[in-house]
């Protein structure tokens, strides 16, 4: 069990891509294959870049994590952020009015026909993506429904029946749904096996019982190059980046270090920083 803190992503060849400065934006479109246009943004990167999709909350768009995508462009990666079109800005108008707003927008993050729209946008941007070349390493992240999106694709179990495809060579999931939560069950995350890299932090309500529903995702990883990064003080919207830029980068960088020690394929600790607890297995 974690212990609680006190308070507190079109060459044949492969090349590598070399670190630097972001790179300018531009907007992406990818079809589903159902018909569906996706939008997105699109950071590029030199060559066959490694490749990172992150995934947006429920009500969010493109905009969403934007010290991430501009932390991993500068690690060299091609990163793509998609609009959900069935789970952005629209979604969430429409979950909003009398009543409990708060429990339809956290059984909407948890609808299994949301959830599979999500999957084939994923689908279709990868195959768009490794069509253009054969990408060296693949990166899926994303907040909030975006993590359960994540988790999904990485094979955790789930009360809607849906099998991830595990297509990816590492995750990122900030703000994780916990286990015994309205989408996993206990014991959902013991059949992960890639890496995973969890951010929460110690006002990241989770589902009105605060965080500590959030540290169950990674209490019940299986151990191998997993590592849980808790941040003092960070509320749920704190870890989207756009409210709070200083937290965004934060994640930025820790995430980043985590896929470098990744793709080197030696287990090393975590930097140590101001207030975060970090957890591995």
């Amino acid at each position: 069990m974690m212990p609680r803190p006190c308070s507190l992503a079109l060459l044949s060849a492969l090349v590598v891509a070399i670190p630097g400065a972001a790179r300018a934006e531009t907007a992406g479109t990818y079809i589903r294959a159902d018909g569906t246009r996706i939008e997105a943004r699109v950071m590029d990167a030199p060559g066959c870049a490694p490749l990172a999709i992150i995934s947006h909350g429920f009500g969010g768009n493109s905009k969403g994590n934007p010290q991430l995508a501009e932390a991993l462009n500068r690690a060299g990666y091609r990163v793509v952020l998609p609009s959900h079109p069935e789970s952005g800005p629209r979604a969430l108008l429409g979950a909003l009015g009398p009543g409990r707003p708060r429990e339809r927008i956290l059984d909407l993050a948890a609808d299994p026909v949301l959830l599979g729209a999500r999957e084939a946008d994923v689908t279709a941007i990868l195959a768009a993506e490794t069509r253009r070349c054969a990408v060296p390493f693949k990166v899926l992240g994303g907040h909030s429904m975006g993590a359960r999106t994540t988790l999904l694709e990485a094979g955790a179990g789930n009360r809607n029946g849906m099998k991830g495809a595990d297509r990816f060579d590492a995750y990122l999931a900030i703000s994780p749904a916990g286990e015994n939560s309205r989408l996993f069950p206990k014991g959902a995350m013991a059949t992960i096996r890639k890496p995973v890299f969890m951010i929460t932090g110690t006002r990241d309500d989770g589902e009105g019982v605060g965080y500590a529903l959030r540290l169950t995702a990674f209490d019940g990883l299986p151990p191998g190059r997993k590592r849980l990064a808790v941040i003092d003080e960070a509320n749920h919207f704190d870890l989207g980046g756009r409210r709070n830029p200083p937290t965004g980068r934060l994640i930025g960088a820790m995430a980043a270090e985590f896929l470098a020690m990744v793709r080197s394929g030696r287990k090393t600790p975590a930097t140590p920083r101001p207030g975060v607890l970090f957890a591995e297995k």
